[in-house]
């Protein structure tokens, strides 16, 4: 089983090659959750702007949750606000 950090750099590694502004760099919290009987590594964060981004581009913070399987450490995919189930758009 993978451990947090791992976790947390697998969501990081997904969130960047599918959405732009989609990691907060500064808040990413880890932990583990059971939905629908499948466990998984959650990592919440923001939909945020990198650092460095000029003040007049910086989007507001949105929630995000990623999810990373903790036996392989791949990120199956995310949840946002209105999400009803995990979405994949990576594939």
């Amino acid at each position: 089983m993978i451990d947090e950090k791992e976790a947390i750099e697998s969501a990081k590694a997904y969130a960047l090659k599918n959405f732009i502004n989609c990691w907060d760099y500064d808040i990413h919290l880890a932990a583990l959750v059971e939905l629908d009987g499948v466990q998984y590594w959650e990592i919440n964060t923001n939909l945020a702007s990198p650092p460095g981004t000029p003040f007049y581009e910086h989007i507001l913070p949105s929630p995000i949750r990623y999810y990373v399987d903790p036996e392989t450490g791949k990120c199956v995919g995310f949840k946002n606000h209105r999400s009803k189930c995990i979405q994949n758009p990576g594939g």
